[in-house]
């Protein structure tokens, strides 16, 4: 089959009359984003229906058109196709009639969907339904596609059913199977009638025939049991297979997380010791007092002189005063040291231990001394009392100096302290900054982290991180699943072995009892029928794996071909458990290749798509043609011209509908490569929109086809 000529007529932005002369060989039909490629593929969609829906829909009509008619005008919706199959020419034709009204409302009529034959100058009008014929709705779905992601016909689960009933024999054999299972039947039935006969061994063969019947039911248990735990087994291995391309994408992001995660703990943790509360330590921690050494000493200068000089005043007033009681404790020449120095809690622990801790001499008990420091002692102790009878007014009302005293013996006791406050000030400082620097250190490592998520992210196909997290946890249990199951498996088909063999042992000795008998005859014919019926599934398998190799065969051939300078593996077509086929990419160790580039992907579903098509023309006689929809989009340029031009030396008819070969020019309009078109060999279709439109009203878009080469 070879499509000469596509025609539509106002199928949306398909104005007026429109077609295509196409050539046996590659058709370009090269167009940009908006300028009717889809629209193209969709019109062959809906031509191409033969199940008489889909019928007529307003939106397939032509906006523009609709919009130039006057009220009470008609025009039609048509798409046709012209081919030739088997010598002869036919045209496959689908329309529907519109009719714009008074009030703009549109309305549709006279549907009719033809296939017509040229005999000579005769026209031989027949339903479309006939296309069937031509290319059966089995077929269609091996010869249109639309994007990457639909090439893979194995997609559905009956493809390799489809595929093998279709280009094999194997459905010849059906027939058979049936007949030989009613011949089965009745010859056991037959040689069980004659055996009644046989009275002098009729509980050997009640005994033969349980065991045949409980072998018989075991083996249609195991079977039904083997069914399901090879369809488990396929579910898991559908499931495994269906993230095994994000499986490693799994597995990088559940490392970079907890890198992620060990990185963020360990910045918190350095965040957490970083302490800057210098203002704060300026006076809690006496930062102020750095370098001031000279400025502490000169402040206890100045609180001595002053306590001294206030209690001179004290003492001179106290005597002016005349107060005995004061004049008693004052008859010393020097300045005493105020009554609260040292502390009480000194004085006692100096008069306990017998020492002098200010000047560091002994004083004994009851010493001279010693009875100094009780003295002062009580005298402490009396000047907190309130002294009630005492009439002479206090010459300091308020007594600050103790404060400034107190600060002062703090600092004094701390005057070590305080010089290496500015070495300890740098260093607090200095480990602050090598905190940052490890913050700054773990932000740039949490930084590229991120960034490898980010691209982990983007290259699973649209999967969510909590997909693949969710994907990574479940592979462990499902392979342990599909392991249980095809052990299972193994253990099954073991034991069918097992009680095959003894219902074979226990059928024979049935047949062996009929010797002699009148059984005899129908005993032998149950045994060869049996036979027969185990050649047919024997034959029926390797029809099927005949035609699998074949495909296989071919598709290599192909992707040799369209993959010439770059890696290929070896396609193989894999038959699962539940009958559903598997076109996959190998290895030369016979391992399998999960995650193909998006381009060899591409090129090696291409490749059984061809196979097919060749295995369908040499069936019979006759190829059909492959419909693609931009179907080399993740492909670079080089990859792309190099794909396209091996096309074009297939002997294939191939249409490619496809926004390649297209650049932007120096004014930034988008234009065609004519360099790269010019190394194409094959017919070459430009589709555009007519220029002016406006790009907010339907109805001023109209696809133009211009013919390059």
């Amino acid at each position: 089959m070879i499509i000469q000529k596509i025609e539509i007529e106002n199928f949306r932005s398909y104005y007026k009359f429109n077609s295509f002369e196409l050539t046996n060989g590659l058709n370009l039909i090269i167009g940009s984003n908006g300028d009717g490629k889809t629209t193209l593929y969709e019109a062959l969609e809906w031509l191409f229906r033969t199940d008489g829906t889909n019928k007529m829909d307003t939106k397939f009509i032509s906006k523009k058109r609709i919009e130039d008619l006057f009220a009470n005008e008609s025009d039609d919706v048509r798409v046709a196709m012209t081919y030739e199959h088997k010598g002869i020419i036919k045209t496959l034709e689908k329309m529907f009639h519109f009719t714009k009204s008074f009030d703009g409302e549109v309305s549709m009529s006279n549907f009719s969907f033809s296939l017509i034959e040229l005999n000579g100058v005769e026209r031989e009008p027949k339903e479309g339904i006939r296309f069937d014929y031509d290319l059966p709705s089995e077929i269609r779905k091996y010869t249109m596609f639309k994007g990457e992601s639909d090439l893979d016909v194995f997609q559905n689960s009956n493809a390799l059913k489809m595929l093998v009933e279709t280009f094999s024999d194997v459905k010849d054999f059906e027939a058979y199977f049936s007949f030989m299972e009613y011949a089965t039947k009745k010859a056991n039935q037959a040689r069980d009638n004659a055996q009644k006969l046989d009275t002098k061994n009729t509980q050997k063969i009640k005994s033969l025939k349980t065991t045949i019947e409980h072998e018989e039911k075991m083996l249609a248990d195991i079977e039904r049991e083997i069914k399901n735990k090879e369809n488990e087994a396929v579910n898991f291995d559908s499931l495994l297979k269906s993230i095994e391309q994000s499986r490693e994408a799994s597995k990088l992001l559940v490392n970079v997380n907890r890198r992620i995660e060990t990185l963020s703990q360990n910045r918190a943790q350095t965040q957490s010791r970083i302490d800057e509360n210098y203002t704060i330590n300026l006076l809690d921690n006496m930062w102020i007092l750095m370098g001031f050494e000279d400025v502490a000493e000169e402040y206890s200068t100045k609180v001595n002189d002053i306590d001294k000089k206030r209690r001179k005043l004290e003492k001179e007033y106290l005597v002016t005063a005349s107060a005995d009681k004061v004049i008693k404790k004052m008859q010393t020449d020097f300045v005493p040291l105020p009554v609260h120095i040292p502390g009480q809690k000194i004085m006692q622990e100096m008069l306990d231990e017998e020492v002098c801790k200010i000047c560091g001499r002994p004083a004994k008990k009851h010493s001279e001394e010693w009875e100094f420091m009780l003295h002062r002692l009580e005298e402490y102790k009396e000047s907190l009392k309130a002294d009630v009878d005492d009439d002479i007014e206090p010459y300091y009302k308020y007594n600050y100096i103790v404060e400034l005293q107190k600060r002062d013996t703090t600092l004094n006791d701390n005057l070590s302290e305080i010089t290496k406050l500015r070495h300890k000030i740098q260093e607090a400082m200095a480990y602050n900054n090598r905190l940052h620097n490890d913050v700054k250190k773990f932000d740039a490592n949490l930084n590229l982290e991120f960034e490898k998520k980010k691209r982990i992210l983007a290259q699973t196909d649209g999967l969510t991180e909590e997909q693949l997290l969710a994907n990574y946890e479940n592979i462990s249990n499902w392979i342990d699943q599909k392991n249980r199951a095809e052990n299972r498996i193994d253990i099954l088909k073991r034991q069918r072995v097992q009680h095959r063999a003894a219902l074979e042992e226990a059928q024979g000795a049935l047949s062996k009892l009929a010797e002699g008998t009148s059984a005899a005859i129908y005993a032998k014919s149950a045994l060869i029928i049996r036979q027969i019926s185990d050649a047919f599934k024997s034959a029926k398998e390797t029809n099927k794996n005949r035609l699998l190799h074949a495909i296989e065969d071919e598709s290599n051939l192909f992707l040799e071909k369209l993959n010439s300078n770059d890696f290929k593996g070896t396609i193989r077509i894999l038959e699962k458990a539940n009958g559903q086929g598997e076109a996959v990419l190998m290895n030369n160790d016979n391992t399998r290749i999960f995650n193909p580039n998006t381009a060899l992907r591409t090129t090696y579903l291409m490749s059984v798509l061809f196979a097919i098509g060749k295995l369908s023309g040499e069936r019979d006689k006759s190829e059909f043609p492959l419909i693609f929809d931009a179907p080399t989009s993740s492909f670079t340029d080089a990859k792309e011209s190099e794909f396209f031009n091996v096309i074009s030396k297939l002997n294939k008819q191939v249409i490619i509908v496809t926004k390649s070969f297209l650049k932007e020019s120096a004014t930034g309009d988008i234009v065609l490569d004519k360099d790269k078109v010019n190394e194409i060999t094959g017919r070459v279709f430009r589709i555009e929109k007519k220029k002016p439109f406006d790009d907010k009203k339907l109805g001023t878009i109209q696809t133009v086809i211009s013919k390059i080469k």
